[in-house]
């Protein structure tokens, strides 16, 4: 579409009728048919609308860039770590960019700049940061600059193609406090009006929001499927790097499948990771489960470790009454992501599926057991820290 077509009426009939295309496409074979992931799919699909139409019309324009939050409980795609807010900022490589802030009460941040856009084509990372390199820590204040000529203090030069910065603050303690602020600028344009809104910009946006959501729909179904035909259910794949992920991560998933009576157990190594995590996810829409009122993520501060420091997770529909319980939803399918940050040795996970009646058989004696109100607190902090994380 052009900016004629704005002017004429075509660019917007051409919007509906590609999302109409869109809304036909999950209706096919390939996508799961049951009532409850229909309404998972059509719902994924109006939330995929809503984040990428919110950050091309209103949050694209490189003369004055702002961070969106493009991963949060509405806005669940892409298997996002439920431990962390992901952030992103239009920019162009030859820009100089201020990144201010304050941690408040972030752990860890990984800054990337970006290259090529996400599901359309890939993004390539070209520049990596971690607050833990500059020797950031919760509640310090932060200045980074982005491009332009070298300067004192946290300088880093933009690539020539750069075009997004991508932010990922990291909340392993969940409590209810102050989670980060992150501030973006634009300083070589600074108090210079940007151009106004034309025809052909607003057909760039409308294009491009609508291309992402075509793309993503089908690319994360490709994804899991390519992890279900490489390895079938039940089986993890060794630690490994994901290209387009943080590069100090390493990752193992599968898709998972389990009868109603039956429970998986994990046996997780961190390897000497300082951080580790693991998360549950619907099939093809690749969503977290609800983290925000379920327990279906854990990291290494939520777990209890056996005496020798494993760590033992039961994931089932029925709550088994043990400390380190994953809470499936009652799903006959889906997929299970860990992830170890900047691991010393190999981690590993190792996974048995059990009868549910026969659990404590596979478990380690001594495995910490919970109650129901014990069960309920839990959810209740966890409610409490994300309705802080994401007030706004």
């Amino acid at each position: 579409m052009d900016a004629d077509d704005v002017v004429t009426g075509a660019a917007w009939r051409e919007v509906c009728a590609r999302l109409q295309a869109v809304g036909d496409r999950i209706l096919e074979a390939d996508f799961p048919g049951d009532a409850r992931e229909r309404a998972e799919g059509v719902h994924h699909l109006a939330t995929q609308l809503a984040c990428w139409l919110t950050f091309a019309t209103g949050c694209s324009d490189v003369h004055r860039p702002t961070f969106f939050r493009s991963a949060d409980p509405v806005y669940r795609w892409g298997g996002a770590n439920v431990d962390q807010v992901a952030r992103r900022a239009a920019i162009v490589g030859d820009g100089v960019y201020r990144v201010s802030g304050r941690m408040g009460s972030c752990e860890e941040f990984a800054l990337q700049v970006k290259v090529g856009a996400t599901q359309s084509g890939g993004a390539g990372v070209a520049t990596e940061v971690f607050a833990s390199q500059l020797g950031l820590g919760p509640g310090d204040a932060f200045e980074l600059v982005f491009g332009g000529p070298p300067r004192p203090g946290h300088w880093f030069p933009l690539d020539p193609d750069a075009s997004f910065l991508h932010v990922r603050d990291y909340y392993f303690d969940w409590q209810p406090a102050e989670p980060a602020t992150f501030v973006i600028e634009r300083l070589d344009t600074l108090g210079e009006p940007g151009p106004p809104l034309d025809p052909g910009r607003v057909a760039s946006m409308l294009d491009t929001a609508v291309r992402e959501v075509e793309h993503s729909v089908v690319f994360w179904r490709d994804y899991q499927q390519r992890l279900l035909d490489e390895r079938g259910h039940n089986t993890f794949n060794d630690p490994k790097p994901e290209g387009r992920g943080v590069q100090d991560i390493l990752y193992s998933h599968a898709v998972v499948a389990l009868e109603p009576d039956d429970a998986m157990v994990l046996e997780v190594h961190d390897g000497g990771a300082p951080m580790w995590d693991v998360g549950l996810y619907n099939r093809a829409w690749y969503e977290p489960l609800r983290y925000g009122d379920r327990t279906t993520s854990l990291n290494h501060r939520q777990t209890h470790p056996s005496a020798d420091g494993t760590v033992w997770l039961v994931l089932s529909g029925t709550d088994p009454g043990v400390a380190n319980w994953l809470d499936t939803e009652d799903r006959s399918e889906l997929v299970v992501t860990l992830r170890w940050f900047r691991p010393a040795g190999s981690p590993a996970v190792r996974a048995r599926r059990v009868p549910l009646a026969e659990l404590d058989r596979h478990l380690p004696e001594g495995t910490r057991q919970v109650d129901q109100a014990a069960r309920r607190s839990e959810r209740a902090a966890r409610a409490a820290h994300v309705a802080w994380r994401f007030r706004t």
